[in-house]
């Protein structure tokens, strides 16, 4: 399990700098301040966490569809109640969403068919 762990945390750092990309392109944000943020691939790397807790829980597909919505909804709250971040709900939905589609994605490719891996 600890190996699910290890993955989830490094699709997590991949999904943040894909984030931060989408977000220097779709919002013309500064793409290099935000690479080079720590506090954002730690958010992103401890969120990611849950997918291997979600994926063990349920079915394959099902699974799918609860991290997608987790991983953007969870990191978009604490975009906009916690941080105070200015831009749209929309914007920080659809930027959340990259992050959460890329995280959900590199897990299970790293992850392999065992990522539905119930005990």
């Amino acid at each position: 399990m600890t190996r699910y762990f290890i993955i989830a945390a490094l699709a997590g750092a991949v999904g943040a700098v894909s984030n931060a990309f989408a977000a220097g392109v779709i919002a013309g944000a500064n793409t290099l301040a935000l690479l080079a943020t720590p506090a954002r691939y730690a958010v992103a790397c401890v969120l990611a966490l849950l997918l291997p807790l979600i994926f063990r829980g349920m079915p394959r597909w099902s699974a799918m569809l609860l991290a997608l919505a987790a991983l953007t909804f969870l990191p978009s709250l604490n975009a906009k109640l916690v941080l105070g971040v200015g831009a749209p709900w929309q914007t920080v939905l659809v930027l959340n969403a990259v992050y959460a589609g890329v995280t959900t994605l590199v897990y299970l490719v790293a992850a392999g068919r065992h990522a539905s891996h119930r005990g």
